[in-house]
């Protein structure tokens, strides 16, 4: 799983916003008086189901993010990562991971862990970025090539332990976890963003687009935030197309 350690300030700022998009699709189709919340990075999506009435656990893997969480909520927020929660077997009616599956080293034994920590007959809904990125990519994508970046090589798991990031991919993967897919699609929203905040979380290093604009040099950079600056001019706020994989799975 990526290192999010020392970035829950520009994440918060910059694409906690963007991810926040899924929390009415995820909250309408996993609700329950007993809800996880599995990498919950700054809080949002714990914070509005605890204000829903759901009684909220929720667990990250980075240190900074459980003491944001934890500021939000009044539930029990945890620090661990998938695929070994530090939770009891069935004591969820509901699991939500919100752009998580897409970051695991092994995909099928997270949600697998998932799976292992609702109770039967509970709901485990998941999002993942779409093979070919978000919509919003492609504004970064243009400021990148007229930079001159170097290119990165992507990060992918080996081909037996990925698997298709599209509905019916993530579905197999909730298949092989005992969990029957009532819903498995493309959710599609509008990230209405302020440049600079979605230039910050580029600028430090989240993400796959993040972790290219890192790996170039200082002069390729400062190009790069040219670009940006050039291509967004006095705008105060962008809206940008946002999609996701969006698959909700029952537990027999």
């Amino acid at each position: 799983m990526r290192d999010w350690g020392g970035v829950a300030d520009a994440y918060e700022r910059s694409f906690a916003r963007l991810c926040a998009g899924t929390i009415p699709a995820l909250l309408s189709d996993a609700d329950g008086p007993r809800m996880l919340d599995v990498g919950c990075g700054s809080g949002e999506l714990a914070e509005r189901a605890e204000a829903e009435g759901s009684s909220m656990t929720a667990v990250d893997a980075d240190p900074q993010m459980v003491s944001r969480t934890r500021e939000r909520i009044r539930g029990e927020v945890l620090e661990g990562a998938l695929p070994d929660l530090p939770l009891a077997d069935g004591a969820f009616d509901s699991v939500v991971a919100n752009f998580v599956i897409n970051h695991v080293a092994r995909p099928a034994d997270a949600v697998a862990e998932l799976a292992r920590v609702t109770r039967a007959g509970g709901r485990v809904a998941m999002t993942i970025w779409p093979t070919g990125g978000a919509g919003w990519q492609a504004l970064v994508g243009e400021c990148f090539d007229a930079a001159g970046f170097v290119h990165v090589p992507s990060e992918r798991l080996p081909p037996a332990l990925d698997f298709p990031r599209t509905p019916e991919g993530l579905a197999d993967l909730a298949r092989g976890a005992g969990l029957v897919p009532r819903t498995a699609r493309e959710l599609s929203w509008e990230w209405d963003t302020a440049p600079d905040d979605l230039w910050s979380g580029l600028r430090a290093g989240i993400g796959g687009a993040g972790a290219a604009y890192l790996a170039q040099d200082q002069e390729a950079r400062e190009r790069a935030d040219d670009e940006f600056r050039s291509r967004t001019g006095n705008d105060e706020h962008l809206v940008l197309p946002a999609c996701t994989v969006y698959v909700v799975g029952e537990k027999p």
